[in-house]
């Protein structure tokens, strides 16, 4: 789903601004930047939510039971409107000179394989559970991410991040033992997601480096790759069933929604990168989690989704971990810089 990308960038290695120039960027700005900053996380929020819940009524209620097809519509939109404004002049490449065929396999196409996989999971997921409890399970990604990174050695471990994970794992299984409408298949498949997306950051560390796209080169870049291993999914699992079951018949019976599917996709990827710009990654992510409860209570409103008080609790614990887990990703990032800054005054 399309959704899944704005998660993975708010987690994209390279894209956070150190604590310090994320906090000058809100503390010592002027109020029309303040702003703006509002009414791009305001929008961010409205649409990425509401495009979770379009793509849930359509996989759910309108029965359009082919995840990996729905989220292959955003993310195709979205690299035909980068492809558009890089052609016609638009936008520049930054780093045209860099990309060669040989390149693009090593580095892009394992990215875009493990982004595919995260997407096609994490779709096939709402067929089996409930809205609410998909935001809730979402609270664990930071706890899987810095298992795989410290796994990879791509990062060291901290005491507070370290606390911070314990807590956002007590929190989530607690919220796993309260829910109502448990399903195994679906429990695996959302953590499949969750560790596709912590390995696709992981190897865009290791692969990338310090190399920055901006979100429509990302876009135009990236894209290509995730497509054609969903193309893939899309013919292995889906096809057959989608010909045979008339499943065009079904996106003819409602063909703006699955328009403004696609085009909330590529909605939602431009608008993250907005709020990343005006408020930094930390930013982002508390938007993100403060969106996450947001869904989770639009969805016991909209589709009738039960939390259970225990639920309650455990997603609470779990943003309690959050904090602490980026209050630790804060304070490791201050010492670094703090200890780069000593080393080149010497």
């Amino acid at each position: 789903m399309s959704a899944a990308h704005a998660r993975a960038e708010e987690d994209k290695p390279g894209a956070t601004p150190t604590p310090t120039r994320a906090s000058v960027r809100i503390a010592g700005r002027s109020m029309p930047a303040v702003v703006a900053a509002a009414v791009y996380s305001i929008a961010w929020a409205v649409m990425s939510s509401g495009l979770i819940f379009l793509n849930n009524y359509l996989l759910r209620d309108h029965g359009f039971g082919y995840p990996m097809m729905l989220c292959s519509m955003g993310v195709t939109s979205s690299w035909v409107i980068s492809f558009a404004l890089v052609k016609t002049g638009r936008v520049t490449l930054k780093h045209e000179a860099l990309i060669t065929r040989r390149w693009y396999t090593r580095h892009i196409v394992p990215i875009g394989f493990l982004g595919a996989l995260s997407l096609g999971f994490g779709n096939y997921a709402y067929l089996y559970l409930s809205v609410s409890f998909i935001q809730m399970l979402k609270a664990a990604v930071p706890a899987v991410t810095m298992c795989v990174m410290y796994t990879a050695g791509l990062e060291q471990l901290h005491h507070k991040t370290l606390t911070g994970v314990v807590i956002v794992t007590l929190g989530t299984m607690i919220a796993t033992y309260g829910e109502v409408k448990f399903s195994m298949l679906g429990l695996l498949m959302m953590m499949m997601s969750e560790l596709s997306e912590a390995l696709r950051m992981a190897f865009y560390q290791y692969l990338l480096g310090n190399l920055k796209f901006d979100m429509i080169e990302g876009l135009y870049v990236m894209g290509p790759a995730s497509l054609v291993f969903l193309w893939l999914g899309i013919a292995v699992f889906e096809l057959d069933d989608f010909i045979h079951n008339d499943g065009a018949y079904i996106m003819l019976e409602a063909p703006l929604y699955f328009l403004c599917a696609a085009l909330m996709g590529f909605c939602v990827n431009y608008l993250s990168l907005a709020v990343v710009s005006a408020m930094g990654g930390v930013g982002f992510k508390v938007m993100g989690q403060a969106k996450n409860a947001a869904v989770i209570l639009g969805a016991m409103v909209i589709f009738g989704n039960p939390v259970t008080i225990i639920q309650g609790f455990g997603y609470l614990t779990s943003i309690i971990g959050f904090y602490v887990y980026q209050k630790g990703k804060i304070e490791v990032q201050l010492l670094e810089a703090a200890s780069t800054h000593a080393h080149g005054r010497v």
